[in-house]
């Protein structure tokens, strides 16, 4: 995984971050995703594909679709809240 430093570097990544910080039970697409934070789809899924390998987005692949979730990891949660903490 990348320091969170470096992971919120990254516009995209910080917001998708917030929004499942924001909202930890959220599952939903890429489509789903980008309608809330309002950004291009096709930003938005390299992103996801990016923070799924970094362990922090997890996906739920079906045979039509990848469902998005933030990732049940209370170390990297924990990680996360306190840099958001110390950004304010």
């Amino acid at each position: 995984m990348k320091s969170i430093k470096n992971l919120f570097k990254n516009e995209t990544a910080r917001k998708i971050v917030l929004f499942f910080n924001e909202n930890p039970n959220c599952i939903d697409t890429a489509r789903g995703i980008s309608l809330w934070i309002g950004w291009d789809i096709n930003i938005i899924q390299k992103t996801l594909n990016q923070l799924v390998k970094d362990g922090i987005i997890t996906s739920h692949q079906t045979t039509s679709t990848a469902a998005y979730a933030y990732t049940n990891n209370k170390e990297i949660v924990k990680k996360i809240e306190k840099y958001i903490k110390s950004m304010l």
